[in-house]
């Protein structure tokens, strides 16, 4: 018990003479927009005082305001545009035929392909196309 009672003492004196070391006003350095400390020598920096730091104003971040009822839209879409089944089906028919002309351009592309890596990059790029036109109705 008496090395318990011992390291509370030591605790509690250099609790005390770390508050008595903090009192002392430690001469605070602007140079620029950086505050320090220990200023370099070929810096032109001008002594400031504890009480002109405390002072110093941090801005806000600033923060957007959306009204409550109004729920923010998917990324990417609008929820405001809604467009015609028949311009619709229009647009998918458009799709499918610049998808079907890529493809036979890629098959064509890698007839002539003999490099290992070229062959694998055109089977993956024919997976991808193929993909893309099972998702169209």
């Amino acid at each position: 018990m008496k090395h318990g009672a011992y390291l509370l003492l030591v605790v509690l004196g250099l609790w005390g003479l770390l508050a008595l070391a903090n009192d002392r006003p430690q001469e605070v350095w602007r140079c620029g927009s950086m505050f320090t400390n220990q200023p370099l020598p070929d810096q032109s920096c001008e002594s400031v005082t504890r009480s002109t730091l405390e002072d110093i104003q941090v801005p806000q971040p600033l923060r957007r305001h959306t009204p409550s009822s109004a729920a923010p839209a998917p990324a990417g879409k609008s929820a405001a545009v809604r467009v015609d089944a028949t311009a619709q089906r229009e647009r998918d028919g458009q799709a499918k035929d610049i998808l079907n002309h890529e493809l036979k351009r890629l098959n064509l592309r890698c007839q002539a392909v003999t490099d290992t890596q070229t062959v694998q990059r055109c089977a993956a790029d024919q997976a991808a196309l193929k993909r893309e036109l099972s998702r169209l109705p």
